[in-house]
C-alpha cells in the first residue's frame, strides 16, 4: 500500500477540491473531512506505486508540499531503539535501551529531532453482578432470607499523553525515540528536573544543543493527530472490557513523512 500525503499547502485548494474528490472516487464533503486534520494529512492510501505518484505530482503542479510513501517502509516506535538510560559524553551520545540494548551516535551522526506527543485513553466498562437480601421473596419464603442478583456495568475512563523526540540518523538507519515516562533522567546531572515532564524539558534542550545541526521540528507536540482504536478483555472468565484509543501509529507516520517532505523540499 502506498500512502500519499500534503505537508504544505498551496494557495486554490478550494477550487481544485471538486476535481481532487474525482480523482480519488469522493463525495467532495467526504475528502474536506479526511483533509480537515494538521499537517501532514494523508490524501489516500493507494495499492498501486504509479497511481500514488500520478496523485503526488498533480498536488505538487498545484503548488502544495506533496510526499508518497510505502507503508511498509514506516518505522514504529516499537520497533526502535528506545533510552532508558543515556549519557552525553562531548560529542558523544551514549545510551541503554529497555530491553538492556547499547547505542552510541557521534553529535555529527544526527540528522533530525522530531518532537511529538502520544494521547492514549483507556475506557474500562466491567460488568457487576452482586447478591442482596430480597425481601419479598424472603417473605414468600415464611422467613427464610432468600438473595436476588442485580448486575451493574461501571466504566471508568483513563487518560495519559506521553512527549517523544525521534532521533533520525543520515540515512535514516537505527533511529532512536526517547518517550517521556521510560526514560531515568540521571544522565542530565543538575539539570534533571522535579518531574518527567521538567527532565524531558531539560532532554530536549540537551539534545538539541548536542546536534545543532540537525534539524529540528516540534508540530507534531502540539496538534493532535486522529487516533485509532483496539480492544481487549479482561482475564479468563472476567466480564471487563477495555478500549484503548491511542495516536501512537498517526505520529509514527506522521513522522516519517515529515522527514521525507524535509528531505525533498516539500516542508
Amino acid at each position: 500500500m502506498f500512502i500519499v500525503a500534503i505537508t504544505r499547502w498551496g494557495p486554490g485548494f478550494a477550487a481544485q477540491l471538486p476535481e481532487l474528490a474525482k480523482i480519488l472516487d469522493l463525495f467532495p464533503y467526504d475528502l474536506r473531512m479526511r483533509l480537515s486534520g494538521p499537517l501532514p494529512v494523508v490524501v489516500a492510501r493507494m495499492p498501486e506505486r504509479e497511481a500514488a505518484s500520478s496523485l503526488m505530482a498533480k498536488l505538487r503542479e498545484w503548488g502544495h508540499g506533496a510526499v508518497g510513501c510505502s507503508a511498509s517502509t514506516v518505522p514504529g516506535a516499537d520497533a526502535m531503539h528506545q533510552p532508558r538510560e543515556f549519557e552525553f559524553d562531548g560529542e558523544v551520545l551514549r545510551t541503554q535501551g529497555v530491553g538492556r540494548e547499547r547505542a552510541e551516535l557521534r553529535a555529527g551522526e544526527v540528522y533530525a529531532l522530531f518532537h511529538a506527543m502520544v494521547l492514549a485513553d483507556h475506557q474500562t466498562t466491567e460488568q457487576k453482578t452482586v447478591k442482596k437480601l430480597s425481601v419479598s421473596q424472603t417473605l414468600l419464603a415464611g422467613g427464610v432470607p432468600m438473595t436476588a442478583k442485580k448486575s451493574s456495568t461501571v466504566r471508568a475512563t483513563e487518560s495519559e499523553s506521553e512527549e517523544r523526540i525521534y532521533l533520525i540518523r543520515h540515512g535514516w538507519a537505527d533511529p532512536m525515540v526517547f518517550c517521556q515516562h521510560h526514560l531515568r533522567y540521571t544522565g542530565l546531572g543538575e539539570a534533571m528536573g522535579h518531574s518527567s515532564h521538567e527532565s524531558f524539558a531539560a532532554l530536549c534542550a540537551r539534545l538539541r544543543s548536542f546536534c545543532p545541526g540537525a534539524y529540528y521540528d516540534d508540530r507534531l507536540r502540539t496538534s493532535r493527530r486522529k487516533s485509532s482504536t483496539s480492544t481487549s478483555g479482561g482475564e479468563a472468565g472476567s466480564k471487563s472490557r477495555t478500549v484503548t484509543t491511542s495516536n501512537a501509529s498517526g505520529v509514527d507516520l506522521a513522522v516519517h513523512l515529515l522527514l521525507v517532505a524535509h528531505a525533498r523540499g516539500q516542508l
